[in-house]
């Protein structure tokens, strides 16, 4: 039993987040029986507790149930087993987001209803389809660490990408453009890569508009833009999925807020 609690100690040191397959997994108990008692055992003497059925985090020496502190992005990191980090949750793990949010995002090829937990509500979001036929759902993602923890986060081009996609999931405008403005610099054949994999014109559409504003902070070459505007739609599309008011910009036939075309946020 000693040795146990001391495997065990070790393991909650290493997984300030777990589900109980990771620790079947570390004890390598056939069945599971085992690692389910010394879940109990510790549930009970308050050194571990419960996010939800078979998810649950560590709490320190010192601390309790109540006021153990529990990092949100590792909980969406194993909200699925093959969850990816996306959105807003993306550009926090990254280093590059404007704002603290209390909604944090993974992308998974198998729908999830969201939760809560304490303050944090967590959201499940598919695939792209096109990524999942394709056999791409690891495309332009990268390991990181986090608390001495590997987790699966988008990577810069596919953030970009996706932000732009559904600025809903980063905050709204303003938040998204103040985030992907930290991003140190993108890779123009990965971003372009990504863009055929997703086969989706009114994307080239979004990602040009924006790279075309941001052409000094990215080093953009003008032969890229003219390669993503080969590739718009050949009729005008809208930014938003609400078809608010906007305006056209050519050549990237995208009817934009006005706000974000002139991207009067900054000059508050």
């Amino acid at each position: 039993m000693t040795s146990k609690r001391s495997n065990m100690a070790g393991f909650l040191e290493a997984h300030p987040v777990f589900t109980l397959e990771d620790l079947r997994l570390v004890f390598s108990m056939a069945g599971g029986r085992g690692a389910s008692d010394v879940l109990q055992h510790n549930k009970s003497m308050g050194r571990v507790a419960m996010i939800k059925e078979g998810l649950y985090y560590a709490v320190r020496p010192g601390h309790s149930i109540q006021n153990a502190s529990v990092d949100p992005i590792l909980v969406a990191s194993k909200l699925v087993p093959d969850a990816v980090i996306s959105f807003h949750t993306a550009l926090d793990a990254l280093g590059f987001a404007h704002s603290e949010f209390s909604t944090h995002y993974c992308s998974s090829n198998h729908y999830r209803p969201g939760m809560r937990f304490r303050h944090d509500h967590f959201r499940v979001v598919l695939t792209p389809e096109r990524l999942r036929r394709k056999s791409q759902e690891l495309f332009c993602t990268e390991k990181i660490e986090r608390l001495g923890m590997k987790i699966t986060v988008t990577g810069n081009e596919r953030t970009l990408v996706e932000c732009l996609e559904r600025p809903k999931y980063c905050g709204g405008f303003e938040e998204m453009y103040r985030s992907l403005e930290k991003i140190p610099f993108l890779r123009p054949d990965v971003l372009l890569e990504y863009l055929e994999l997703r086969e989706q014109k009114n994307l080239y559409a979004r990602v040009g508009f924006f790279l075309s504003q941001h052409r000094d902070e990215f080093q953009v070459e003008q032969t890229f833009l003219r390669r993503l505007a080969a590739n718009v739609p050949s009729q005008p599309v809208y930014w938003s999925p609400a078809r608010t008011a906007g305006v056209l910009v050519k050549p990237w036939n995208l009817i934009v807020p006005e706000s974000v075309r002139d991207r009067l946020w900054e000059d508050r």
